[in-house]
């Protein structure tokens, strides 16, 4: 996994039954971690003797995307089982949805295809805000990406719907709308009126339901290199 991908991963731990999400550093903490800092850190892994309540393995490549539907992250189903579910929009951002390589996913969904619902874009932070006019699929910008397909323009970095906040939050919802969303949480009243319905799902997720307007599993509209990873292995072949 990539340092994005791991982040994504303990944050919603508490989601899954634990207490927190803790992954052992190896060489691509390391690499992350140097790349930023010069200055000396101590790495911490699990005592030998440690024992654990349980060990369990899965097979990443048997796992199918999978939607948390309202109101609660473990209320959980398979995408293509909500096919029924008709959406009045998309948001794709915050701290777990809103990295440079959630939106790469998006955008490689999202390119040379159109949105029938409003789709938001709310970056992580300004690097990631800038990133979008930076990084390149095909010789287009994300940012250009997106606007060719009818996103509405990418706004300023914070948290925005995912708190909900004041009425006029961007992209809250305001109203009994049904929203397939990248954030973290969907209890009600989360991403603003208790009438709203959230969807979480993964980046590739939301964007495949902004191109149909239904719950979409991504396999649907995308098709997947099985021989390759997306975006983490190929996030450093994007042109610049």
């Amino acid at each position: 996994l990539s340092m994005e991908e791991r982040q994504t991963l303990c944050n919603m731990a508490i989601e899954a039954g634990g207490k927190n999400g803790i992954i052992a550093p190896d060489a691509v903490t390391s690499e992350y971690v140097d790349a930023r800092t010069s200055k000396p850190y101590e790495k911490f892994s699990t005592d030998s003797k440690a024992s654990f309540y349980a060990d369990r393995t899965y097979n990443l490549a048997d796992l199918e995307p999978v939607v948390a539907k309202p109101h609660s992250p473990d209320n959980r189903d398979l995408a293509k089982n909500c096919r029924d579910v008709k959406i009045t929009r998309t948001y794709i951002g915050s701290c777990t949805g809103g990295k440079i390589e959630d939106f790469v996913a998006a955008a490689r969904v999202l390119q040379y295809q159109k949105v029938r619902v409003p789709t938001f874009l709310v970056p992580a932070t300004r690097r990631v805000y800038d990133d979008l006019h930076r990084y390149k699929i095909n010789g287009q910008t994300l940012a250009e990406i997106f606007n060719s397909a009818g996103c509405i323009d990418p706004a300023s970095p914070s948290c925005a719907a995912c708190l909900g906040g004041p009425k006029d939050t961007f992209a809250r919802i305001n109203s009994a709308e049904v929203c397939v969303s990248t954030t973290n949480r969907n209890f009600p009243g989360r991403m603003g009126s208790k009438e709203g319905q959230v969807y979480l799902a993964s980046p590739y997720t939301a964007a495949a339901s902004a191109i149909t307007g239904y719950v979409t599993d991504p396999r649907e509209v995308y098709d997947f290199d099985s021989k390759k990873r997306h975006p983490a292995e190929t996030f450093a072949n994007l042109e610049e």
